[in-house]
């Protein structure tokens, strides 16, 4: 941002005096101490009842007195002369601007009599008169359109008082409802409408019955004035209903969207006025101290007052004016202001007030950092670089202290008790982007609205010819149906259309994701939200600053981050770092980088807490850590998230190279290079096996569990019995001997004439069931009973059981033993020893 061209750089401080880094980061400007002497304020408190009032066309008036100024109007066919109506006219236009109910006599009244004189000269001397080939009498017929016409603005003035009925009657219900009368002053048209055509149905079917003329029969003419009164009825109700619906939309999307937005944005407008009427009270305009920022505020309004004074008459200005339009145009649209003022009670043309010079003032990226170095300046003492609470009390005064801590807390964002010029600055122009990015999003939306009733107005349309054609032709229902049945048909033409419609309708007024102005990601994407219209939205990408747009339906259904709707954001950095780092290390680390955001010039930026996490150790050869460092504002500014964190990332890499902590491999040169060279010795034998053996038991004294001798020794023992096992059931023996017999049996059975096949087919039986055999007989070493040899249950005992249930507990020395060996008699006991 630049300011003046009085810009010094400071160094940024990332410790304390304990092991201090200087690093310069930000700009800071070099003339960021305060204008206001000590002690100086509002002396005499600047006459404003309640100062700036809530509304936002209020302000301030000037209180100078002004001439009566010629603005009689000019019209171009009498080339340029003055031309005024005369006495009548001005009469006229005292009547129409009087009230609505003068305006509503002038427009009714004479209409009403010319309607009226046939009506009254038939009705008294000719009531039997009957109109040609009608069937219905003269003033019977004048009665129904004096009524008509009488309706027309009965009703119009009816449904201008329907809204607030309905806030009288179901306001005592709930308040909640209140806000659809805001629905039915914006129908108030289709609202009179439908009043009209019932009244006129009524009216008609009434005066019209043959009864009254003394006929017997109905003219046909009257059947078809009633179908189409009645087709009006139908058509101006789902006119009603096309309309209510839209509405609805737009209130809710509108209170749900823009109604916190817009209060908070006029909110601090208002208290912009405050700060900015006080501080032209300590500093006047265009004094020595602030020349340079009014004159770029002063700018500002450049463009609207030549407008304004080029309306006027006489408007030929000399170039040589044109530069100081700013100040003497101010001046005169202030006296058009006072005058307004006096007539209307608001403000509408006070071009000096401090409402409409901050409004102004904002509307540009300049004038608002001008705006704002003003106003920071005007309230800080001399000396000072941060404004303080206590700064704004004293000028504003002890009566406004409420106001005082108001407009403090708006301006303390990060709440750590002061407000530096960029925090100021940054906030002022925050205001204004938010201002027109508020007026950008209701324009599209409501042009998006606009979209939708049209082409829900072309679709009624159709209804409404269709009911006409019904109501005339009762046929035509017949023929409707078989229409509608070839349109359904054919439905696979517009499907995807009708599709595409209705969701980006769903998408837009009922999800509604983003704004004008958000900033959102997107497909590991981050866009900027630049236009909204119905079908489609436009983005313009971060990286590229190229303008994307994508359709509704394709965004429907994908994922949004909306990163303007966050509040404070946090960020998560991983860093791989050695195996062999100390967690004291790491400790440090993490005191460092906490002393970093909680040093005053890094407060305002980030939260005083770091997270530090050592996620994984990966396959040992490296580890994982997690930073996380908490924002106290979002990412919606792509400058000031990329200031902040390249700052933070600085701090990282200094912190981290001052611990030190080393990346995956530790700190050693590389193998074979010039800082760590590669060579060979030969050792002996015996000075081998002594480095085997320290290097063993080193490795032994570092365990945390030592090794048990006991265990070894048994680990030991069961593998010589398993080896001896296995070498008496080895296959060699099995198959020595199995060859032989091979051999001899093939001799055997070349002298009893047998074929060597038969009998290598039935030793190859007999090795396999020799193998799963001794495949038994080692898995029954491990899965061997517990039972001794000649433990059984006495015979006594045995005959018992037959009557009586065996009970272990009851008897349990019932166990003898016997020389009854199972196994010696089944002969298994030699071969398998235990």
């Amino acid at each position: 941002m630049s300011l003046d061209s009085r810009g010094l750089s400071r160094s940024t401080t990332l410790f304390s005096s304990h092991g201090l880094l200087p690093l310069s980061l930000q700009k800071v400007q070099s003339f960021t101490t305060g204008a206001r002497k000590p002690g100086e304020g509002t002396l005499c408190d600047f006459s404003q009842q309640d100062d700036v009032k809530t509304n936002e066309k209020s302000g301030w008036s000037g209180r100078r007195k002004v001439k009566k100024l010629d603005v009689r109007p000019v019209h171009v066919e009498t080339n340029d002369e003055a031309v005024e109506v005369n006495r009548l006219g001005r009469v006229y236009k005292k009547i129409i601007h009087f009230s609505i109910l003068t305006r509503y006599v002038v427009y009714i009244l004479p209409v009403a009599l010319l309607i009226a004189i046939p009506f009254i000269y038939f009705a008294a001397f000719r009531p039997t008169d009957l109109f040609v080939n009608t069937g219905v009498r003269v003033h019977l017929f004048w009665a129904w359109i004096e009524i008509t016409w009488l309706s027309f603005w009965g009703t119009k003035l009816l449904s201008k008082t329907i809204p607030q009925l309905f806030v009288t009657l179901c306001g005592v219900v709930s308040s909640g409802t209140r806000k659809y009368a805001a629905i039915l002053r914006a129908v108030e048209t289709q609202l009179n409408l439908v009043s009209w055509a019932l009244i006129s149905l009524a009216t008609f079917t009434t005066f019209m019955h043959p009864a009254l003329s003394n006929q017997l029969h109905q003219k046909h003419w009257i059947s078809v004035v009633k179908n189409l009164l009645g087709a009006s009825v139908v058509a101006s109700l789902l006119y009603l209903g096309e309309k209510m619906f839209v509405q609805l939309i737009s209130i809710n999307y509108h209170r749900r969207s823009f109604d916190i937005r817009i209060k908070d944005n006029k909110h601090f407008i208002r208290l912009l006025s405050y700060l900015y009427e006080a501080s032209r009270t300590l500093f006047p305009t265009n004094c020595p101290e602030f020349i340079q920022e009014d004159s770029i505020i002063n700018n500002s309004l450049k463009n609207k007052l030549s407008k304004a004074s080029e309306s006027r008459s006489g408007s030929a200005t000399p170039m040589r004016i044109v530069g100081e339009i700013g100040k003497i145009g101010g001046k005169m649209t202030s006296a058009f202001g006072n005058i307004a003022t006096e007539i209307t009670g608001k403000q509408s043309y006070a071009h000096q007030s401090a409402h409409y010079v901050v409004c102004e003032a904002l509307k540009k990226v300049d004038a608002s950092e001008a705006l704002a170095k003003r106003l920071w300046m005007s309230f800080v003492e001399e000396d000072h670089e941060a404004l303080y609470s206590d700064d704004i009390r004293e000028v504003l005064g002890a009566a406004r202290y409420e106001i005082a801590e108001e407009c403090f807390a708006v301006l303390d964002e990060d709440s750590n008790g002061d407000v530096s010029l960029e925090e100021m600055i940054m906030k002022v122009v925050d205001i204004g982007r938010e201002r027109k990015a508020i007026a950008a999003s209701m324009r599209d939306v409501g042009q998006a609205l606009r979209v939708l009733d049209q082409v829900l107005t072309t679709i009624l349309l159709v209804i409404v010819i269709l009911t006409f054609v019904a109501f005339q032709h009762t046929t035509f229902i017949t023929t409707l149906a078989t229409a509608g049945t070839t349109l359904l048909s054919l439905s696979f033409v517009f499907a995807a259309t009708t599709q595409e419609f209705l969701g980006s309708c769903i998408f837009l007024f009922v999800k509604h994701p983003y704004d004008v102005g958000d900033r959102c990601d997107i497909s590991n994407t981050t866009l900027v939200v630049e236009r909204i219209s119905l079908l489609f939205t436009v983005f313009k990408r971060i990286d590229t600053m190229r303008m994307v747009q994508i359709p509704n339906m394709v965004l429907n259904t994908l994922w949004i981050e909306n990163t303007s709707r966050s509040k404070a954001m946090k960020e998560q950095i991983e860093i791989f770092i050695s195996f062999d780092t100390p967690l004291e290390d790491i400790e440090t680390l993490r005191s460092l980088m906490e002393r970093f955001v909680r040093h005053p010039e890094n407060s305002r930026d980030f939260q005083p807490e770091v997270i530090m996490e050592t996620i994984s150790v990966n396959s040992m050869d490296k580890l994982s850590l997690k930073i996380e460092i908490r924002h106290k504002s979002n990412w919606h500014n792509e400058n000031v998230r990329a200031a902040r964190r390249s700052k933070f990332m600085c701090a990282l890499v200094t912190a981290i190279r001052q611990v030190p902590i080393y990346g995956p491999g530790g700190d050693g040169d590389a193998l074979g290079g010039p800082k760590n060279p590669r060579y060979t010795v030969s050792v002996t034998d015996e000075w081998a096996a002594n480095a085997v053996k320290e290097s063993s038991e080193a490795k032994k004294s570092k365990r945390l569990i030592p090794l048990s001798t006991e265990s070894k020794e048994n680990s030991a023992d069961q593998t010589q019995q398993k080896s001896a096992l296995d070498s008496q059931l080895s296959e060699e023996p099995i198959k020595n001997l199995s060859r032989n017999n091979i051999s001899a049996d093939i001799q055997v059975s070349e002298e009893s004439n047998e074929t060597p096949e038969t009998t290598l087919r039935e030793d190859y039986q007999r090795l396999e069931n020799i193998e799963s055999l001794r495949q038994g007989l080692l898995k029954r070493q491990s899965t061997r009973g517990r039972r001794r040899v000649g433990e059984v249950i006495p015979s006594a005992l045995q005959q018992v059981s037959t009557s009586t249930t065996f009970n272990p507990i009851s008897a349990p020395n019932v166990v003898a033993r016997q020389n009854f060996d199972l196994e010696k008699q089944v002969g298994l006991n030699s071969q398998c020893p235990r």
